[in-house]
């Protein structure tokens, strides 16, 4: 049966979370009264090289779960997280992609919710998110975010979608390594071809934040630059 979705994990760094990770993906609920669906997930290592204990690891927590709709690939050939990202999608069978960074969670009711948002909206839904909650090195109940339909100003003042709750139509699904930051652009990029954003507005998401990487991404991220190229050029 081909999956309504393909959930796409790039793991780098973070292979210690997978496990935690997984466990919310495999409790999934895939049925609500009339709707039901299936998912297939895709985990990329990449910059391991042909093999490995991130790979090993990948592996053992695949077989653990003991579901036949995940995938491990190793991508050594594939540099960074966009590459990896396209990589995936290039194999990814569902008309729907979802990113789940590693050291990310799902609430249980997370694909059912956001595919009753797409079968009851009363025009075609192009990218949907959900609201998050932070936790790890700060724990709050996440930034505040449009819900419903975004509008196009939204997307002017700061990103309104979590990266780690986004289902986005896979004709859409193509990231590019521009300014450090792959999914903003992405979202800038649509909301100019016309696409429909919006958002479940219920907290379906669990981003873990540490403070060393944010610290070490500083900079490599430049966002008055990508709005500038955006919003400005």
């Amino acid at each position: 049966m081909t999956p309504w979705v393909s959930i796409l994990t790039p793991v780098y760094n973070g292979i210690e979370f997978l496990e935690e990770c997984a466990m919310s993906v495999c409790l999934q609920m895939t049925s609500h009264h009339s709707t039901s669906f299936t998912w297939e997930w895709i985990i990329g290592i990449n910059g391991h090289g042909d093999g490995g204990s991130v790979l090993a690891e990948a592996m053992r927590i695949k077989q653990k779960c003991m579901i036949d709709t995940i995938t491990v690939v190793n991508l050594p050939g594939v540099e960074g997280k966009v590459g990896a990202l396209n990589a995936m999608t290039a194999v990814a069978k569902g008309d729907w992609i979802a990113v789940l960074d590693c050291d990310d969670t799902w609430e249980r009711t997370k694909l059912i919710a956001q595919r009753l948002a797409i079968e009851r909206a009363p025009q075609p839904i192009d990218v949907i998110g959900t609201f998050c909650r932070y936790f790890g090195d700060i724990v709050s109940d996440g930034p505040l975010l449009p819900s419903g339909w975004i509008p196009p100003e939204s997307f002017r003042r700061s990103n309104p979608i979590i990266n780690s709750s986004v289902l986005i139509a896979r004709r859409l699904a193509h990231w590019e390594d521009r300014f450090g930051l792959e999914d903003y652009d992405l979202w800038l990029r649509l909301q100019k071809e016309g696409a429909r954003f919006f958002n479940v507005p219920l907290h379906l998401v669990n981003h873990r934040i540490h403070m060393a990487s944010a610290f070490n991404g500083k900079g490599k991220q430049d966002l008055e630059g990508l709005l500038h190229y955006h919003l400005k050029s």
